[in-house]
């Protein structure tokens, strides 16, 4: 029958190695305090080119994402609402000026980035609402942001697009990651039904139908820790084209980007924002893991003690009395 002192030891190498493979896992888990801030008081990006093409014009233009949290909010999930507008400069009326509006409603995992659920969409083209399937990232990617590629969702494509890790830098205080995605020209009128998707070619041009294709090349810039993007360049051309791809009709261009400013009161939010929590805990655990480990096989493994029967060392022997008393 094994000394009480070696089933003693057997016990804190098993413990010890179930601690240090649940500290190793314990991220996969632990949201710590990196998951989705509830309380941002910065939640716009608005990017500007001065010198975009609409239809035949030249004039300015803005694109802005507004996002505002909704219930339900609870330490997995939260709800959001994202308006996505696209306006000109150099008209009087706001109406006037507008050239897309939309209501993106959806809602997200906090730590993931993820949509759990069809969005809602709301357009000033389109009523009632449309349930739209999402996938992918959007304007919150994964908490602990790894240096790979990402599905980013595309908004005007309804659908995910990879985007690709292109460098580290630093806004505001924060370590961010910069992705860059690439979407080569896009028949929307095949991904979904919309009138705006298709149109009659001017005479012209030949007459018949033409339809909406979309290209872009953006970045994102995102917070390492959080996974909140928090600046982004967007060059966009949309048109028209027939069915051989021949460009018909411009609706719009532009090359649009964040100031400074904005991007560095987006990082300086997140000031104080870590993952402390649970790295602490990831550490903790596989530290007091291995101290087990190691305490375990220095009383295994004892000079005298893999003998039956053989001679104790003196401290083995002790222990082995102390245990029997």
């Amino acid at each position: 029958m094994l000394p009480k002192s070696r089933i003693l030891s057997a016990l804190l190498v098993g413990l010890g190695l179930a601690l240090v493979a649940a500290g190793l896992a314990a991220p996969a888990f632990l949201n710590g305090d990196a998951r989705f801030p509830l309380d941002l008081e910065k939640t716009t990006w608005t990017l500007k080119d001065p010198q975009a093409k609409v239809g035949e014009d030249t004039t300015a233009v803005t694109r802005q994402l507004h996002m505002t949290v909704q219930n339900p909010a609870t330490d997995e999930v939260v709800a959001l609402r994202v308006g996505d507008t696209l306006r000109r400069e150099d008209k009087g009326d706001d109406l006037e000026n507008l050239i897309s509006a939309a209501t993106w409603s959806l809602e997200m995992d906090r730590r993931t980035g993820e949509f759990v659920s069809p969005a809602k969409l709301s357009t000033v083209m389109v009523m009632p609402e449309e349930t739209v399937p999402v996938e992918g990232v959007w304007l919150k990617f994964p908490s602990n942001v790894q240096q790979q590629d990402y599905e980013v969702f595309e908004p005007t494509l309804r659908k995910a697009v990879p985007a690709t890790f292109t460098g580290e830098s630093e806004i505001g205080g924060r370590k961010v990651y910069t992705f860059t995605q690439e979407v080569t020209p896009v028949n929307v009128a095949t991904l979904y039904a919309n009138m705006t998707n298709t149109i009659m070619a001017p005479p012209e041009q030949g007459g018949g139908q033409a339809f909406l294709h979309h290209e872009a090349s953006r970045t994102f810039t995102v917070d390492q820790v959080t996974g909140l993007v928090v600046g982004m360049t967007e060059k966009v051309s949309d048109y028209y084209a027939d069915r051989e791809g021949n460009r018909v009709q411009d609706v719009v261009s532009y090359d649009a980007a964040m100031d400074e400013a904005q991007q560095v009161g987006l990082a300086e939010q997140l000031t104080g924002v870590t993952q402390a929590i649970s790295q602490t805990v990831t550490w903790v655990v596989i530290g007091l893991g291995g101290v087990l480990v190691l305490l375990g096989l220095v009383g295994a493994f004892r000079p005298g003690g893999g003998r039956p029967g053989g001679d104790h060392q003196k401290l083995g022997l002790e222990l082995d009395q102390k245990l029997d008393a």
